[in-house]
């Protein structure tokens, strides 16, 4: 008797984990959050795309003054001051672009590492990151 009612415990939470994991955890459709500027009027953007449940396509963007960042990034006035701190720039940049990618990987924002130099876009990230992803519960 104890046998039975041990494996019918047993079969009634693993049915119950199963209909939990099948569950979709997001709803369809593209969510977006978008920061503040700071003082600098440095600002970022993400735009979630969950299909079937799941995280398909992420865009990140970091602006500023209303522009994407891109080469120029780092530049003052379109020149490069100081080189050091131009490569710094940009490869904190090119860093921060590989966290959408990951999360599309991984699927858990967790599970997105900081990358060295671009720490500050890794915390914007995550906190967009969760407030797009808030909408899709």
């Amino acid at each position: 008797m104890k046998k039975h009612v041990i494996l019918t415990v047993a079969f009634v939470l693993i049915a119950a984990l199963m209909v939990g994991c099948g569950s979709s955890k997001y709803k369809d459709g593209t969510y977006k959050a978008e920061s503040e500027p700071d003082e600098r009027g440095n600002n970022a953007y993400v735009e979630i795309t969950i299909k079937d449940g799941k995280i398909a396509d992420v865009v990140w963007k970091e602006l500023s003054n209303g522009v994407e960042k891109d080469e120029n990034y780092g530049k003052v006035n379109g020149v490069i001051e100081n080189e050091e701190n131009y490569q710094k720039a940009q490869n904190a940049l090119k860093a921060s672009k590989s966290y959408a990618e990951k999360l599309v990987e991984v699927q858990d924002i967790n599970k997105v590492d900081a990358v060295s130099g671009a720490t500050h876009s890794h915390e914007l990230f995550v906190k967009l990151v969760k407030e797009a992803l808030n909408k899709a519960k």
